[in-house]
């Protein structure tokens, strides 16, 4: 676990380049954002960068997805949607209100197609990316997210102190989507 940990704790590179280089294996990846780019949400420092943990998330989820770093974190959370990414999901319910983005429901809430660009520059111009490659990351996921303590994650992180801040906000931008699909 020790090596995994530094490897989320090494140095981050900003999304446009991170997107560039993630690798196409299985593993865990950690998102970085800068101090007071969520309203409300503080995670813990980088031990040597000027920014703060806010998100873990693995890929694979399990032994029969064929999922990877790069198709997780380039696919889903870079370049997809509110639709196929609970880091997006969260990110959006905590910044709409602040960005004036808007909503639709589908099965889910997600934002409409302009607010989804949107949100992927925000992500591109704030956020930083760091992984470490682990060959069933299902398996340490959550001695990692005890560890590090991001904020934003909502499995495996029922008790940490910002938990009611993320999952109100959620809520309510789900309320807001259903509103606006009626």
């Amino acid at each position: 676990m020790d090596d995994v940990v530094a490897a989320l704790c090494s140095t981050p590179l900003p999304v446009p380049e991170a997107a560039e280089v993630v690798p196409k294996a299985p593993g865990l990846y950690a998102w970085w954002g800068r101090f007071g780019a969520l309203p409300g949400i503080s995670g813990p420092k980088h031990p040597t960068a000027p920014v703060q943990l806010l998100y873990v998330g693995i890929a694979p989820n399990g032994p029969t997805s064929a999922a990877t770093l790069r198709s997780r974190v380039v696919g889903d959370h870079i370049r997809g949607t509110t639709g196929s990414s609970t880091l997006r999901r969260s990110l959006a319910a905590l910044l709409t209100e602040q960005q004036g983005w808007r909503s639709r429901w589908t099965t889910r809430p997600v934002l409409v197609n302009r607010d989804e660009a949107a949100l992927s520059e925000w992500m591109a111009g704030t956020l930083h990316l760091t992984w470490a490659e682990h060959p069933q990351p299902w398996t340490v996921e959550a001695d990692a997210i005890a560890e590090l303590e991001p904020p934003l994650n909502q499995a495996e992180n029922r008790s940490h102190p910002v938990h009611a801040v993320v999952s109100g906000a959620r809520r309510r931008w789900r309320e807001q989507a259903r509103a606006a699909g009626r």
